[in-house]
């Protein structure tokens, strides 16, 4: 269990908007591409070392980049191989952002546990559109929150406009850090301050950034929270144990 309660570099799960049957239509054959079977879609090797998961079925076709080395910008979806194969070749459009009224970059983040403490999962949504989503098997929903946090800024450079609806992360990296910091990471109680390795890290990400931070109420139907929770809720589900069958 201790190692689930110290901050190291947290993975990220394909994250599938829905599911479906997947479409059996034909593939071209490239010299550049090896596609390979996955779950729900095909993995799409490229030649300069991009690595794709596009997830094919009936509703959307989900494109999340595994390996992008040379920073191609992919769009959220694809609805055929040729459109990505463009992109790695220099011939595709990158994906539009999404930007606040100042110019800044949106992106959103949120977290949870089920049972808390229990299985617990993160989700993100970047700027250009993609999808991450992770968890751990025993954490908190503050722990999630603020991995979901964190991953945000990893993934992002520059100005930045982080929409969540944790106020225990955001009135904490806005306030609460700073008295922190000050009494050695102790609380006004004399208390130490919980999740001390999380908020190190995302105090650290913050650093030389102009990110504006922005609260938003859960589950009241704002389109990025929601986005978030659901990719959260997808990222737990990949962790939790499943119950033990009984003998006949």
């Amino acid at each position: 269990m201790a190692g689930d309660y110290s901050w190291r570099a947290q993975p990220a799960l394909p994250c599938i908007g829905t599911r479906g049957k997947i479409l059996e239509e034909g593939l071209p054959a490239m010299a550049d591409l090896r596609q390979e079977s996955i779950p729900y879609g095909l993995k799409l090797f490229f030649a300069d070392g991009t690595v794709i998961n596009w997830y094919r079925d009936s509703r959307r076709k989900t494109v999340y980049a595994e390996k992008n080395p040379q920073g191609h910008a992919f769009p959220r979806s694809a609805a055929a191989i040729e459109e990505l194969v463009a992109i790695v070749e220099g011939g595709g459009t990158p994906a539009p952002q999404m930007i606040d009224d100042q110019g800044r970059p949106i992106g959103g983040f949120d977290g949870g546990a089920s049972p808390n403490p229990g299985a617990g999962g993160w989700g993100v949504v970047l700027p250009d559109g993609r999808e991450l989503c992770g968890g751990a098997t025993h954490t908190t929903n503050n722990r999630m929150e603020l991995t979901g946090a964190i991953r945000l800024l990893e993934e992002t450079s520059g100005p930045l406009h982080a929409i969540g609806d944790s106020n225990y992360v955001i009135a904490g990296i806005e306030r609460w850090i700073h008295s922190w910091r000050r009494r050695g990471w102790m609380t006004v109680a004399n208390k130490p301050v919980e999740n001390r390795d999380l908020w190190e890290r995302l105090y650290e990400l913050t650093q030389g950034r102009k990110i504006v931070w922005e609260r938003v109420s859960g589950h009241r139907g704002h389109p990025l929270n929601e986005r978030c929770d659901a990719l959260s809720i997808q990222g737990r589900r990949a962790y939790q144990r499943k119950p033990a069958r009984s003998a006949d």
